[in-house]
């Protein structure tokens, strides 16, 4: 689990804390001065970027591995993404059934707070 347990039930239930947070860590981490932060900016952003794959796919592929993963944030992060890209709500569940398969019954858990996502868009 990438986060304490306690920490991603509180986090389930309130999606633009997530997103504040995550901002408000990442600027954080940045201002920090230690280069390491930037870099791994930098890998995430290369490898999202557009190329054989559209970035909508890498969006996908992004949020079968946060289920997988367990990671709130990151599930928050990619289905945001994958929808501001015009991934239907459709292909985003289809990801998310993958990953259950792929993940194994743990995965479900995370899973369901796609549904959240998709039921309760809310602006950043």
């Amino acid at each position: 689990m990438c986060f304490p347990k306690d920490w991603v039930i509180d986090m389930f239930d309130d999606i633009r804390e997530i997103r504040r947070s995550r901002k408000e860590y990442n600027l954080k981490m940045f201002r920090s001065g230690v280069g390491t932060f930037e870099e791994l900016e930098n890998l995430e952003a290369n490898a999202l970027r557009e190329g054989a794959l559209p970035k909508k796919y890498k969006e996908l592929i992004g949020l079968g591995i946060s289920i997988c993963e367990k990671c709130y944030p990151c599930i928050e992060y990619h289905v945001t993404a994958a929808t501001e890209l015009g991934a239907t709500r459709q292909e985003i569940l289809e990801a998310t059934a993958v990953a259950i398969a792929m993940g194994g019954a743990i995965a479900e858990w995370p899973a369901r707070f796609v549904f959240k996502m998709l039921d309760e868009p809310t602006t950043a």
